[in-house]
């Protein structure tokens, strides 16, 4: 059985904010407000058995996780040592923050969850689309957050959503998480045909801005994902992340009633796989159905095919990939990939040549 990912959704995609571009906003909403005990330790237990890495890691998202509740994240915690059985467990929760108080971040230490915090950038552009349910802007909330994890000693990063307002401020964004301490940076691009999202030339020079930056002033002190997945395709590795992959289908999403889906960026009725207090895991992880989901990613444009940067995106992800000119689906990033590859591609060479010679 080969190694994959579960993650869980815990209270669906309820949220305590009104985030603008939120993709969440056009998917199912289940009334239930957080995952069940019979659910949590089902999902616990049947993710620890049946995944093959020694190595497993809970993936809290929504919506937004927090509201579940501190309790829940003990019981999950305890659950996860009642079945570990020898396995490394490690835990991490993607977050708007706004909940976390002294409470929240003593247990985060305590357990050692490495937390991602989103921030989109310096208050006028955070706070240009991640709003309350008042309508007023966050920033402020999260930055508090921010102060409440570095004096607990919290691990964690930073996710920055771009959009057509911050995708022309790369620079300042940049040494703005720099400045807050964000030791890791993740840039994903607002996708989904909403109104706020960039174009695909804004987001590659975004990204060429950022690797500049970047290459100029931290190499080896900051991690910014995106380099460093393509730096492992540069490596002949396989990335982690599943978008610049050859194949997908190894990074499966639980819901809070225990519907399982193909991916996070698929749960939609045609890709529920099963229910997992109706049947066993490793029958929805290693269903035809879900086989079939993963091998299709392969499936490539002309163009794809024959682009000399292939190997470090493979099409990206099959939900940005649409039908248009160049008659099969292709994705909608092809040129801020293509823009940002053609930029870094002989700082990654010689990055891959130093490290082989090490």
């Amino acid at each position: 059985m080969n190694a994959f990912q579960l993650m869980a959704k815990p209270t669906g995609s309820i949220c305590n904010l009104d985030c603008q571009y939120c993709f969440y906003l056009d998917k199912p909403h289940l009334n239930q407000r957080a995952m069940s005990d019979e659910v949590l330790e089902r999902y616990i237990q049947s993710y620890l058995e049946n995944a093959p890495q020694q190595r497993v890691t809970f993936l809290w998202q929504g919506g937004e996780p927090t509201l579940a509740g501190l309790d829940f994240y003990q019981r999950a915690v305890d659950f996860q040592r009642k079945y570990a059985n020898g396995k490394q467990v490690e835990n991490a929760l993607q977050t708007n923050g706004v909940l976390f108080n002294a409470d929240w971040c003593r247990f985060l230490y305590d357990n050692h969850f490495l937390v991602g915090l989103s921030v989109d950038g310096p208050e006028y552009l955070h706070d240009a689309y991640r709003l309350n349910k008042r309508g007023k802007g966050t920033f402020r909330q999260v930055m508090n957050a921010l102060d409440l994890l570095i004096n607990y000693r919290v691990q964690f990063n930073t996710l920055t959503v771009v959009h057509n307002l911050n995708v022309l401020h790369a620079q300042e964004i940049y040494r703005f998480l720099k400045q807050i301490g964000s030791p890791y940076m993740q840039f994903i691009p607002l996708m989904g045909d909403h109104e706020q999202q960039a174009t695909a030339r804004d987001y590659g020079q975004f990204l060429v801005d950022i690797f500049d930056e970047w290459y100029a002033n931290d190499v080896g002190k900051i991690g910014i994902q995106f380099i460093e997945q393509w730096f492992m395709a540069y490596l002949g590795l396989k990335p982690d992340l599943c978008l610049f992959r050859e194949t997908c289908g190894d990074q499966l999403v639980i819901e809070q009633n225990g519907d399982i889906y193909s991916c996070d960026h698929y749960v939609y009725p045609d890709y529920k796989l099963g229910n997992l207090i109706e049947m066993p895991l490793q029958t929805i992880t290693e269903s035809p159905k879900q086989r079939h989901f993963g091998l299709m990613k392969s499936f490539l444009s002309e163009r794809c095919q024959a682009c000399k940067f292939r190997f470090a995106c493979h099409g990206g992800c099959p939900k940005h990939r649409t039908i248009n000119r160049f008659g099969a689906p292709h994705n909608q990033l092809c040129e801020a990939y293509y823009r940002a590859l053609s930029h870094m591609d002989p700082y990654l060479r010689q990055f891959a040549a130093q490290f082989r010679g090490q």
